[in-house]
């Protein structure tokens, strides 16, 4: 009689004890959906704001292998993409200007030669990142909502992008409480260590749009540089292996100034790198070199000079090399 109580004393402790753990699961995974929901919706706002959004912002960029560089950003934003303009202007060194309007990128360097290409925006003021629909990217990124903090004086909530697999790198990104732009942006490599931040210092959002849009639309613009269709140049060779979510967005040709580089882009929309192979003839032999987040290797196939250039991890550019395979 006691015996038996006692065991249906152990057997209902022991339901309990499953139906608590399963409870505290179920639980959990609602959490973490709900979090995964709310760090996609404020992600999203924070790419349409810095679209649509009119802002002037200075910002400090650096990673561990560099000096800090600063600059201006002023952005004028559309729904419409060909109508958006900005101007980036480096605070620093030579008086380096970039200017968007009507599609173009145009880059003016005292130090070289200026020139435009056609470009939706300009790719030094924010990171590939931040341009995204971040629903798709669920089967390669996890989002975590990580609480609120504060920087350039203003509220901000974080969220952390973290790459499901050990091929590419990491974010964590401070987004504006009030006007979702983006107030700093870590890159994380796979120790969780930064390697290279974007920051910003100043927001002021009632600069003078009229006097910015006057100027560049008073402003002569460089030549636009050729930049064609492919060529066969790069089907002699294919990518036997790419990280998981990367794809060829675009294949062209560019002629800098008397040589001819067929480029091939692919990204997974946060991260990309290019297969470049330049038509002079070379015997160089295998190169690698770290540049804070970006990583170039140069190697030589059937004495083709072939650079591959991304802010990709060094072990996933090489292995990217070493799957490079004719046809």
């Amino acid at each position: 009689m006691n015996c038996s109580y006692y065991l249906n004393k152990l057997k209902i402790k022991q339901s309990i004890k499953f139906i608590i753990t399963l409870f505290l699961l179920l639980f959990t995974f609602t959490a973490y959906a709900e979090n995964t929901d709310k760090a996609l919706e404020l992600l999203n706002s924070m790419h349409k704001a810095v679209k649509t959004s009119n802002y002037q912002i200075h910002l400090l960029s650096q990673d561990k292998d560099q000096y800090a560089t600063t600059y201006e950003y002023s952005h004028l934003g559309s729904e419409k993409q060909d109508d958006i303009k900005a101007q980036l202007l480096y605070l620093e060194g030579p008086a380096k200007e970039i200017i968007l309007n009507n599609g173009i990128t145009s880059y003016f360097q005292p130090d070289s030669a200026s020139f435009s290409i056609t470009s939706p925006r300009i790719t030094e003021a924010f990171p590939d990142v931040i341009y995204n629909d971040f629903s798709q990217l669920v089967d390669i990124y996890d989002f975590i909502l990580l609480g609120k903090t504060r920087t350039a004086n203003r509220s901000a909530q974080l969220v952390k992008i973290i790459a499901k697999d050990k091929d590419r790198y990491s974010y964590i990104i401070w987004i504006d409480d009030e006007n979702y732009l983006p107030l700093r942006i870590d890159l994380l490599d796979q120790n969780g260590e930064i390697i290279g931040q974007q920051k910003v210092v100043d927001l002021d959002e009632k600069f003078d749009p009229k006097e910015i849009k006057e100027y560049i639309d008073s402003r002569n613009y460089p030549i636009l540089l050729s930049i064609e269709k492919q060529n066969d140049i790069l089907d002699v060779w294919h990518l036997a292996w790419l990280p998981k979510g990367f794809k060829e967005i675009a294949a062209y040709n560019v002629n800098f100034y008397n040589s001819d580089i067929a480029t091939k882009l692919f990204s997974d929309g946060v991260f990309s790198f290019t297969v470049n192979v330049s038509s002079e003839q070379s015997n160089q032999l295998n190169q690698l070199i770290m540049q804070g987040d970006r990583t170039i290797f140069s190697t030589n196939i059937n004495n083709k000079n072939i650079i591959i250039i991304g802010n990709l991890p060094k072990v996933t550019i090489e292995r990217i090399a070493q799957n490079i395979v004719e046809k």
